[in-house]
């Protein structure tokens, strides 16, 4: 109070309050973003648009406390990545096939002759086995002369093979499994969803503004028009729309026709003055 310091390097600069810093919220949030940036990925790397909503994904949750932590978040991480539930198992073994072999750049130096003998013994290890060994750290191998081998972590290469069906990837030590072929229901719902998006973008196109009502008409493939028929209220509540029509008749605002995956329609759009 009324003390002014001459220069900003002559200020007192504050410091950190430990005892405000919440570290549970701190850890909920980070399992957020990591899951979330696990499942985006799978997402990009076997095209699934985001728009396109998926029954679950799995992920391995080792205690109560990491369980009830990623429950918390749950409505988070769900909504941001568009799947409809999240599973728990024990660990990762019950997700995802495990195949070992050795790192042979690494280990051929140390190992010598004894290499290819450790490399069957590797190579041999079971999933479960695999998982008991990623907890430890380290592997105890037989060397074929009788004498244990213990290889470090970075000897050794993990592969992680996901179930039928499930795409599989893993970041920061955690493992996320995602249920990548949806239902008939999924797939109505996420052609709504294009639909809605276009029609957000027409919005836009048109300067309508943000509360302004709407009809929309909507010609196309049947699977479209049968998806958006299906979705119609919800269609109806994310575009403002007060009706949608499946013909294009009379007079409208703005026109266009659009893509989606190998489906076409055009959408015709008319600020409703009724209201």
């Amino acid at each position: 109070t009324g003390f002014e310091e001459d220069s900003v390097h002559l200020s007192f600069y504050p410091t950190v309050e430990e005892t405000a810093i919440d570290r549970d919220l701190e850890y909920r949030m980070q399992m957020a973003r990591l899951i979330s940036s696990v499942v985006l990925r799978i997402r990009n790397k076997i095209n699934i648009n985001v728009r396109q909503p998926l029954r679950r994904l799995i992920v391995p949750a080792n205690s109560d406390a990491e369980r009830l932590a990623i429950d918390s978040v749950k409505g988070i991480i769900l909504d941001e990545v568009n799947v409809k539930e999240i599973e728990y198992v024990d660990d990762d073994s019950g997700i995802v096939q495990k195949s070992a072999k050795p790192n042979y750049p690494v280990l051929g130096r140390r190992l010598g002759k004894r290499m290819k003998a450790v490399a069957k013994s590797v190579e041999q290890l079971t999933t479960k086995e695999i998982t008991e060994l990623e907890a430890k750290g380290h592997w105890v191998v037989d060397s074929g002369d009788g004498d244990p081998i213990t290889l470090k972590q970075d000897e050794v290469t993990i592969t992680r093979h996901g179930l039928e069906g499930w795409s599989v990837e893993s970041e920061g030590g955690l493992t996320v499994a995602l249920d990548t072929e949806p239902d008939e229901e999924l797939i109505r719902e996420g052609i709504a969803r294009e639909i809605i998006n276009r029609v957000q973008n027409m919005r836009k196109e048109a300067d309508y503004e943000l509360t302004d009502r709407i009809d929309i008409f909507l010609t196309g493939d049947d699977e479209v028009r049968q998806s958006v028929e299906h979705m119609k209220d919800y269609v109806k509540n994310e575009t403002l729309a007060e009706t949608v029509s499946f013909e294009i008749a009379g007079k409208h605002d703005f026109i266009k026709e659009w893509e989606i995956g190998d489906k076409s329609c055009t959408i015709a759009i008319q600020r409703n003055t009724n209201l």
